[in-house]
């Protein structure tokens, strides 16, 4: 328990040095796994197995929505599973509470004014009003595309995670860490972070229209890009007290499972409504 405290105690006296390490570590651990899935993206079509291309016939489409949606709903209902035991081991007597609380109160107690001003301006990537005007703009964008899918499954996206993280929120009704300054002010509950959730979600989103809308060239740039974002609007968050890890944590793995679902459901509706376009032979 007093290694995790050390711990927290350290991230909580150096908050900068931790967001550059973690966007570091967050940046390599993309990188490589965007490099390892290469081959996946390159011939991904030459290793699928005979039984996999019958199952995407056209006259499975109907059959594999539907799965699709029930995969869905399971990878949901485990979301909620995981949030309750967050929830419950965060909120007992745990090292992991020791962490939230240390941390927090380091905070607190060390990080100057600049570093708060920062980490204030830099949380603005996931406000609402933000991630509203994105949302809006993107999805004019894309209908006036035609991309009308694009366009439903992004709104969908944005709106669905903000209900569902509300959800969330009144059901653990968790009360935020105490933060005494002003340069940041949040209310109403804590668990999971809707910046974090949001953020994920609109960028992590955003990544998804680069790859199957912009050149080659531009995809693994999109990916580091909402990887980095979504990295900072986490741990601001934290640095400004008004979440703790733990919200950040769960906020992640929210908007994490949300967005998921919803690629997996577009990509469903997409090959249905293109199965019902081609002639069963």
């Amino acid at each position: 328990m007093m290694d995790v405290q050390a711990m927290a105690l350290w991230a909580g006296s150096h908050p900068l040095t931790v967001w550059t390490g973690g966007l570091a570590i967050a940046l390599v651990a993309a990188a490589a796994a965007w490099a390892a899935n290469g081959p996946l993206r390159t011939h991904g079509a030459r290793w699928v197995a005979p039984w996999t291309e019958r199952w995407g016939a056209p006259q499975n489409a109907g059959a594999r929505l539907l799965a699709t949606l029930c995969v869905a709903a399971l990878l949901l209902l485990a979301c909620a599973q995981a949030l309750a035991a967050i929830a419950e081991e965060w909120a007992a007597p745990t090292a992991w509470a020791l962490f939230d609380d240390t941390l927090a109160a380091t905070l607190r107690a060390t990080a100057s004014v600049a570093t708060l001003t920062l980490f204030a301006n830099l949380t603005h990537a996931g406000d609402t009003a933000v991630l509203t005007v994105l949302t809006v703009a993107v999805a004019v964008a894309l209908w006036l595309r035609r991309d009308r899918l694009l366009a439903l499954g992004w709104t969908a996206a944005l709106a669905g995670n903000g209900l569902l993280t509300r959800g969330f929120k009144h059901t653990f009704e968790r009360v935020r860490p105490v933060h005494t300054h002003e340069i940041a002010v949040a209310d109403g509950f804590s668990f999971p972070s809707g910046h974090s959730s949001s953020s994920l979600v609109a960028y992590g989103m955003l990544a998804y229209l680069a790859l199957r809308l912009l050149p080659a060239r531009w995809h693994l740039p999109a990916v580091l890009v909402a990887v980095a974002t979504v990295f900072t609007v986490g741990w601001s968050r934290v640095v400004l007290q008004v979440h703790f890890a733990s919200d950040v944590l769960a906020g992640w793995l929210t908007g994490g499972a949300w967005l998921v679902c919803c690629v997996m459901v577009m990509s469903g509706i997409g090959h249905w409504r293109r199965s019902r376009a081609t002639p069963v032979a």
